[in-house]
């Protein structure tokens, strides 16, 4: 009997046997032996009593979970934003404009001092959308909104390779014994993480089976690709200006740039129009980083003026060069032979 009831819940979901299933066996079979006590027929009672209510229970469960189902495809549903639409416009350049206002307020912090709640409640809040957010653009296959903040976690993950690079003294090997000492210097040793996991993106996104149609996008649209790495770019301006006193106007007004190139990017058609916007926007984000250095050196009075203003706006120029490289390597997808399936007749 006992064995008998623990194959009738096969007769429920999966996700519910797992969730109730050997509380459901255990409660079964104390039933049974406190009625096999009392002799066969109690027990022939229980299981009648069991076998009677089991199978309207296992309905109930099945409709139950095929609700879960549907408001759970309802939800994800909502971010099936339409190409160029406006939805697909504000969720793809929010962490732009996120960065520029967190900027900002943070700016205004200095004049008003908040509530000790209200940077904890910030962190927690803003946490749990990114890691959502990184869910749910997986889930619906790295859709073109979600890239930027896919651009966002590599720029991140190669400054922790690169911080790694710097431990094991690799940088000075580099430096040393390449030759190329004024293209791999120590700063630009961070572009070496960022192109080596843009070529384990293409890989993985190639090998793993559940993103063979992301890569098959990258292959139609080489344009993704670079849009994913023009999603660095909120992340490099607030490197740029590590150290700097008083920068926050200049990068708000920097990412605001890159905001308007990513803006044009997506109501753009052809490739190369939409290209040319993000290499525009990178390029005057850039500029207007560099300017607003400049002026912030000039503002504080530097004892060394002339070095430190032509080191910063080399330093920026080179930052400017490589990303700008890096978001054109993608253009070489596009000379890559393409797959067809023959049919045979």
């Amino acid at each position: 009997m006992k064995d008998l009831y623990a194959w009738l819940l096969y007769l429920f979901p999966r996700t519910y046997r797992e969730e109730y299933g050997e509380e459901l066996q255990a409660v079964f079979n104390s039933s049974m032996d406190d009625a096999l006590a009392t002799g066969i027929f109690e027990a022939l009672s229980v299981l009648l009593r069991e076998l009677k209510g089991l199978p309207y229970a296992a309905l109930n469960a099945h409709l139950r979970e095929r609700r879960k189902r549907n408001m759970s495809r309802k939800f994800a549903s909502r971010f099936d934003f339409e190409p160029g639409s406006g939805k697909e416009t504000f969720a793809a350049l929010t962490p732009f404009l996120f960065s520029m206002v967190m900027v900002l307020f943070g700016y205004l912090g200095r004049y008003w001092i908040a509530p000790i709640w209200a940077p904890i409640a910030f962190v927690i809040l803003f946490w749990a959308a990114v890691l959502g957010l990184f869910l749910l653009g997986s889930a619906k296959g790295l859709p073109r909104w979600f890239l930027p903040y896919l651009g966002v976690l590599l720029a991140i993950a190669s400054l922790f390779l690169f911080n790694f690079l710097v431990d094991l003294r690799l940088d000075v090997w580099w430096y040393r014994s390449s030759g190329l000492e004024s293209v791999f210097n120590f700063g630009n040793f961070l572009w070496i993480g960022l192109l080596l996991l843009v070529f384990l993106l293409l890989a993985a996104s190639r090998v793993v089976p559940r993103f063979h149609p992301f890569y098959q996008r990258l292959r139609d649209d080489w344009t993704l690709l670079s849009f994913l790495l023009y999603g660095t770019g909120p992340f490099i301006l607030l490197l740029i200006f590590d150290e700097y006193a008083d920068e926050e106007p200049v990068v708000a007004l920097s990412l605001l740039v890159l905001a308007l190139g990513g803006w044009f990017y997506l109501r753009n058609d052809a490739p190369m129009k939409r290209f040319a916007s993000l290499q525009i926007g990178l390029a005057l984000s850039m500029f207007v980083a560099a300017a607003g250095k400049a002026a912030l050196i000039l503002w504080s009075r530097s004892q060394v003026l002339d070095f430190t203003v032509k080191g910063e706006l080399v330093f920026t120029l080179k930052t400017w060069l490589w990303l700008a490289a890096i978001m054109s390597l993608p253009f070489l997808l596009n000379l890559l032979p393409q797959r067809h399936s023959v049919a045979r007749h």
